[in-house]
């Protein structure tokens, strides 16, 4: 099983938050620092501008290790930000497992149903495997998590609607300024929702100016939504025209001081100025709306605009909950059900492959000890195969046996007692379970935990 340790804006404040967020340059090193720590032995990090999770699994089977692992991971989040501590969450077990469904299906969001977080899972989910820190138990419980969110988003349409960050930042523009054909905004950064807001304004026929510090990828952003590039060394004056600025950058302080503002203020001779900091940490020094008529909203600002529309969208919550808590339950089953045959099946193999190891290695001894290197290996994959074939169906009937006997377990009991006497095979489970090298199947989307073969490979 898992834990999961983080906080997210349930917990803490914005300041809070920012002090412990991770670009996705820093995320592999503090991955590798939790994987040096003894009790974890797999981990991934989901960091958003909502939210900072630590997701990991120790090294025992059924989970005694958890409280260790949630310890180790606690004192990383501690290391990185001192005090973090009072707004930190724990999640074990079932409840770990729970929590992160209903992340991946936007039930824990900030903005009820938005889709950005399951994107941002996957790429924490492919940081992680590229990093090397993923295995047997993230390689099942997070393709789960995707499934899930994905029946809820079929099913259910909490999803639905225009009601977002973007969107409301985009109304409140309109609110402050009446007509907004004709205002000029400025673009400072390039992330997913402040790019959004700028093509709402953008269809407003507002007029945009795109700040940044790389030229090329200032142009292809202009080229792609339309709008005037500037330099970086150009955002005072541009800020001198702006109606509207909105920001979206991963810098670690602020990129829009308050005395940047202050100094160029008295020349907007009582222009309105409207700052939408999307970033986390923010961009925008929070004292500039101290300055008269000058107005700067926060992620977390927007996201308590956006809880004021969401009545319907919370009606579509409560059945989205049902499908997450019967797809968690589900897991939790078909884990139950895997624990209680694997050591059968993982003996049954061994039995199956010593048996034609040994009978393989008599043959090239003998009569084919002629052949090549590379006919020997051509037979060394056959015998490979042979064995996955040979047991591919008794492994996932026993399963299906085990999760559709679990209350009682009493099938599955005797089973397990029939192969050990038939096969004379040692059932007792192994100390640890070991950590496989590759993920049970490319993307970890679509795997269907019954259909795999005794190695956790996916099945054709």
């Amino acid at each position: 099983m898992i834990v999961v340790v983080g906080l997210s804006h349930r917990s803490a404040p914005i300041e809070v938050r920012e002090r412990l967020a991770l670009s996705r340059e820093e995320v592999p090193a503090v991955l590798r620092e939790l994987m040096d720590q003894p009790a974890v032995a797999e981990v991934l990090i989901l960091s958003t501008c909502n939210r900072v999770e630590v997701v990991a699994a120790g090294s025992e089977a059924r989970g005694a290790d958890l409280p260790a692992v949630a310890d180790a991971a606690l004192a990383a989040l501690e290391a990185r930000a001192p005090g973090v501590s009072a707004h930190v969450y724990r999640h074990l077990g079932a409840d770990a497992v729970q929590h992160l469904f209903r992340v991946a299906s936007s039930l824990d969001s900030l903005v009820l149903g938005e889709p950005q977080i399951l994107g941002q899972l996957k790429q924490a989910f492919e940081l992680a495997r590229e990093a090397g820190t993923v295995g047997l138990r993230l390689n099942r419980t997070i393709p789960r998590a995707i499934r899930a969110a994905k029946r809820v988003r079929t099913e259910t349409s909490v999803g639905s609607g225009q009601v977002s960050v973007p969107t409301v930042a985009a109304d409140l523009a309109t609110q402050i300024f009446g007509e907004l054909r004709g205002r000029t905004a400025v673009l400072v950064g390039a992330g997913e929702m402040a790019e959004t807001v700028a093509r709402l304004l953008v269809a407003e026929n507002v007029r945009l100016l795109v700040v940044g510090r790389d030229p090329a990828k200032v142009t292809e952003l202009t080229d792609r939504i339309g709008g005037e590039p500037r330099g970086f060394d150009q955002l005072q004056p541009a800020l001198q025209e702006a109606d509207v600025v909105i920001t979206s950058t991963s810098a670690p302080s602020y990129v829009v001081p308050y005395q940047l503002v202050a100094s160029g203020h008295r020349a907007r001779r009582g222009r309105s100025l409207f700052f939408i900091d999307l970033a986390v940490p923010r961009d925008v020094d929070p004292r500039v709306s101290d300055l008269d008529r000058v107005f700067a909203y926060n992620i977390d600002d927007f996201s308590r605009l956006v809880e004021e529309t969401f009545s319907q969208r919370r009606r579509e919550a409560e059945q989205a909950e049902q499908i997450v808590q019967s797809e968690a339950e589900g897991f939790d089953r078909w884990l139950d059900a895997t624990e209680q045959v694997t050591p059968a099946i993982v003996a049954l193999r061994s039995k199956f492959e010593s048996i034609l190891m040994e009978e393989l290695e008599r043959t090239l001894r003998g009569r084919l000890k002629h052949l090549s290197d590379e006919d020997r290996a051509a037979l060394e994959k056959m015998r490979e195969a042979a064995v996955n074939k040979l047991l591919h169906s008794a492994t996932v009937n026993l399963r299906l046996v085990a999760q559709e006997n679990l209350e009682d377990g009493m099938r599955t009991e005797q089973m397990v007692e029939a192969l050990t006497a038939l096969f004379e095979i040692d059932c007792d489970p192994p100390a640890s379970v070991p950590r496989p090298s590759t993920p049970d199947a490319a993307g970890g989307e679509d795997i269907n935990p019954t259909n795999h073969d005794v190695n956790g490979k996916a099945s054709a």
